[in-house]
């Protein structure tokens, strides 16, 4: 993986980290679990794991992993070494 392509993944996951954050903390400020800041239908980690062409097995591996890092399991930078040893096994049994 590129390091641009790594740059982008970090900075979605961030966003996305936040944003997790930011609906937590207004759901709990207005009692209510119907707060949605990005559309129902938009789900930025499948979108992002389809522009990234993996199969089914290692886009389940990826998301395992941003669960881990917006639990604060794992860091950012932890996040990003396992998923490009991911996409680097992908691409090399796809070649």
């Amino acid at each position: 993986m590129d390091q641009q392509k790594k740059q982008l993944i970090g900075i979605i996951l961030q966003m996305l980290k936040d944003i997790y954050y930011t609906t937590s903390q207004l759901e709990q400020l207005f009692q209510s679990h119907n707060i949605h800041i990005l559309k129902r239908n938009f789900d930025p980690f499948q979108d992002m794991l389809m522009a990234l062409g993996l199969s089914d097995e290692k886009g389940d591996q990826i998301i395992q992993l941003i669960k881990l890092y917006v639990e604060e399991s794992m860091t950012l930078e932890e996040v990003l070494v396992e998923t490009e040893d991911i996409i680097r096994k992908e691409t090399g049994a796809l070649n």
